[in-house]
């Protein structure tokens, strides 16, 4: 039954890939089963027809023109199919790998943006991740080319079949070695070969890990000015020892199969064919010398005919395992599917409503235990507490990048999962301690890709449509102003068509920590929409800059709901309500002075922050 199975699982994964293939480049698929059929009528003609016809000729003393007519049709024949080998080998292929590396990829970079952030934690679903993107460069050339191969070389070994039976009916006998030596001891082997592979990745993750850091530039100036790279060596020498322990596990057995292998296919079919027809040729003389050159000519070539077809069979069941790896991460049904449809948001914006929100990032064990609070419109909001209290998951949670465990989260009275998602989160504009700055211009970092961006200074945020016109230069520009990095743009040669970083560019430039976050700040600034999000916008600021962002974060959350959370507590001094969060549980809220006057968790915090104007703030 296993074995059934195995062979359905094996034809369905190799089905998929067809059907990626058709959808992708229909011409490749002809082209390559014309390939590999030239190749082995070339085998054939050449390597067989060509030596027995040429000896026959000889034997029945043919004349000098019926040779030389058929050895012209032959060559003509050869040219034919080199000149398509050629075509196909140097322009037909390169072009359509291309394709089906533009093909897959595109597959894999949408299902990556599509699936849950919860997966990215999942070390089991992350190796999966890895293996696909890993094999999949070359899955589909690599597929197609075997199954060619393997039909191709099915048909091969039935000629093969019929000519050394022609031959001779017994020898017919000595093909069983072959088929021994790969069917039974290849299969094995090529399933431990994979096995390596699988049980390798998570230390090739490691080894991939140590070689970015080292040569990232985000990591030179530790590297130089510590020992980690003595720390991240010990992780590569790990990595390495236990890639040399997977290997060592199977390397014994590995290579017994291996001998028993060759020994089959090669040694004994080579010993005994020679000795079969050796005996026939000076015993008995019922072979004659062409006979014989004939004889072994096919066996051998039949051995490698057997051969290739055997890895074909096998490299089959060790693609289908690939396949596997690949259909089930392009298969994969997120929880929270980025194209879920829904009821459209209405502006504007009066209420948002966490009620009883527990949740965790492993089931049972929860980062935010019973949040319940409503804030109306017009309400900034301050979110503050110790590092790990559930903060910045709490803004996730109301991005919908993951749902509660328990309760539920509400927009103007509706469950926040009733919601079409893409037109909810463009509901918020949002910026993040750890966002990102990317390898493209100043403009197209503040844009991310979005043509519908408002102007800032125009567009009132209360309207009733989600839909927004198209951003000019005064957006991208009033943004920067109010990130507070417009000034040093605009003294760059190519002002906001500068290009970021120098992954790409010897001209890009390099921002700060300070600056990378003005630049973040600014794409919230650039959507100006009606709930605006800022995690941690000013912990790479100097003081004077820091003020400068949070006016201008207060500023702009006049008209709209604001959520900011930050670790100085001197700038959310001025917020409607302040939640303070410890151990994933609301313990303190109300405005600044309330719970300065309270005494609680949160007075101590700002005592501790605060010494040098403490005084004033208790006046």
């Amino acid at each position: 039954m296993k074995k059934d199975n195995s062979l359905l699982k094996t034809i369905s994964t190799h089905i998929f890939v067809l059907k990626l293939a058709w959808k992708i480049d229909k011409k490749r698929i002809f082209m390559e089963f014309l390939n590999t059929i030239c190749y082995y009528f070339n085998w054939l003609v050449f390597s067989v027809l060509l030596m027995q016809f040429l000896f026959e000729q000889i034997d029945k003393q043919g004349t000098y023109s019926q040779i030389m007519r058929f050895l012209w049709i032959c060559v003509l024949i050869m040219l034919l199919i080199v000149f398509y080998q050629h075509y196909f080998k140097q322009y037909a292929k390169p072009i359509s790998d291309v394709r089906f590396y533009d093909g897959i990829y595109q597959l894999l970079y949408t299902k990556s943006c599509q699936v849950d952030l919860r997966c990215y934690e999942d070390s089991e679903f992350y190796n999966q991740y890895m293996l696909s993107i890993q094999k999949a460069q070359a899955l589909i050339p690599e597929v197609l080319e075997n199954i060619s191969g393997l039909i191709t070389r099915f048909f091969a070994c039935i000629a093969a079949c019929i000519i050394v039976y022609r031959i001779d009916h017994y020898a017919i006998l000595f093909l069983l070695f072959p088929m021994i030596g790969n069917l039974i001891f290849n299969r094995f082997l090529i399933a431990r070969v994979f096995q390596i592979e699988k049980e390798s990745i998570a230390f090739k993750r490691m080894a991939d890990y140590v070689n970015r850091t080292i040569h990232l530039a985000d990591y030179a100036k530790e590297i130089r000015l510590t020992k980690v790279f003595y720390l991240l060596k010990k992780q590569y020498d790990r990595s390495v020892a236990g890639m040399h322990e997977v290997i060592e596990e199977y390397s014994t057995l590995n290579c017994i199969l291996y001998y028993l292998r060759q020994f089959f296919t090669f040694a004994i079919l080579l010993e005994c064919t020679a000795m079969y027809a050796g005996y026939r040729t000076l015993e008995t003389g019922t072979m004659t010398l062409a006979e014989f050159a004939i004889f072994q000519n096919i066996m051998c070539a039949s051995a490698w005919i057997f051969l290739y077809f055997s890895e074909s069979l096998m490299t089959c069941v060790k693609n289908s395992l690939v396949i596997d790896q690949i259909q089930g991460f392009l298969e994969y049904t997120p929880k929270i599917p980025e194209d879920s449809d829904g009821i459209m948001p209405k502006l504007p914006i009066h209420t948002i409503e966490f009620s009883h929100v527990w949740f965790g990032y492993k089931e049972g064990n929860y980062i935010l235990r019973d949040i319940d609070f409503k804030i109306e419109n017009h309400t900034q909001t301050a979110i503050v507490g110790y590092n790990g209290a559930g903060k910045s998951t709490l803004m996730k949670l109301l991005l919908r990048f993951y749902d509660p465990d328990k309760g539920q989260i509400l927009v103007n009275g509706i469950d926040i999962r009733k919601y079409n998602l893409k037109a909810y989160r463009r509901l918020f504009s949002t910026a993040f301690q750890d966002g990102k700055v990317f390898a493209d211009t100043v403009e197209e970092n503040i844009k991310m890709g979005r043509n519908d961006l408002q102007n800032i200074q125009k567009q009132n945020v209360n309207s009733s449509s989600v839909l927004q016109p198209k951003a000019s230069q005064d957006t991208i520009w009033h943004s920067l102003h109010l990130a507070g990095i417009a000034d040093e743009i605009s003294l760059w040669e190519n002002k906001e068509q500068t290009i970021l970083t120098k992954e790409f560019s010897k001209e890009g430039h390099v921002l700060s920590g300070g600056q990378s976050q003005k630049i973040i700040a600014a794409r919230a600034f650039a959507q100006n929409s009606p709930v605006a999000i800022f995690d941690e916008p000013s912990s790479a600021l100097d003081p004077i800059a820091e003020h400068e962002l949070f006016t201008n974060i207060r500023s702009y959350g006049k008209d709209r709901i604001l959520f900011f959370i930050s670790h100085r507590l001197s700038s959310v001094k001025d917020a409607d309500i302040v939640f303070f969060l410890e151990n994933g549980r609301i313990t303190e809220r109300g405005s600044h002075q309330e719970l300065m006057s309270s005494g609680g968790s949160y007075a101590a915090l700002y005592k501790m922050q605060a010494q040098n104007y403490l005084a004033d703030e208790l006046d």
